[in-house]
């Protein structure tokens, strides 16, 4: 998709879709027990299919938004990994613990969990490059899901984007309501979206 569309003159600066089709009385902004970072590529930020951004508008107070990838400075991870609570690193590595109700109540002091951003490939790098990272556990999203983000096509059905990913790991972390809850503003955003293609560019 073109990076132009996302500042277009008809579209909700916060939403991102034509503002006839605005869903941003849809955004519902609650509080969790843990903290989230988001570490975006630079090149998802004008993106409209982007999902990281509704992470921070349904958890504004606990979650981070980091940028990495600007040619003028490298991000610095162990900042972002030096942040409260127990790091947990989203990425089916090698090694990686599935998030199980049983991991969840293991943990001694409560989550941080630090999701990468971007293609599949630019997710790997942020773990294998960054050295404050060798330490973290790594955990993975439990088999069995079904991605329900058709405005990007995916290799894999149970590759999912990254606001799936967040919802389906707190709903480990947090509970099932918090998943829903999550989900609930994700498939309205996925619903506008699609119809904005149709309605406005041709696309179905």
């Amino acid at each position: 998709m073109s990076t132009r569309r996302g500042s277009a003159p008809n579209r909700c600066p916060r939403c991102r879709v034509n503002h006839t089709l605005c869903f941003c009385d849809a955004f519902d902004p609650f509080r969790i027990s843990g903290k989230v970072s988001l570490v975006v590529h630079v090149r998802e930020l004008k993106l409209t299919t982007n999902t990281a951004q509704f992470v921070r508008e349904m958890l504004p107070e606990d979650s981070y938004f980091d940028v990495r990838g600007h040619v003028e400075g490298p991000l610095d991870m162990g900042a972002v990994v030096a942040r409260p609570g127990t790091p947990l690193f989203l990425y089916p590595h090698e090694g990686a613990t599935t998030l199980t109700a049983d991991f969840a109540k293991s943990l001694t002091a409560p989550y941080h969990l630090i999701v990468p951003d971007g293609s599949w490939q630019q997710a790997r790098k942020v773990y294998d490059r960054e050295p404050a990272l060798q330490n973290v556990q790594c955990v993975s999203l439990p088999e069995g899901l079904v991605g329900e983000y058709r405005l990007r096509q995916a290799r894999f059905p149970h590759w999912v984007s990254t606001y799936e990913a967040v919802a389906h790991a707190l709903g480990v972390l947090e509970g099932e309501e918090t998943k829903e809850r999550l989900m609930a503003l994700f498939r309205v955003f996925v619903q506008r979206v699609w119809k904005s293609r149709h309605d406005f560019h041709g696309k179905s």
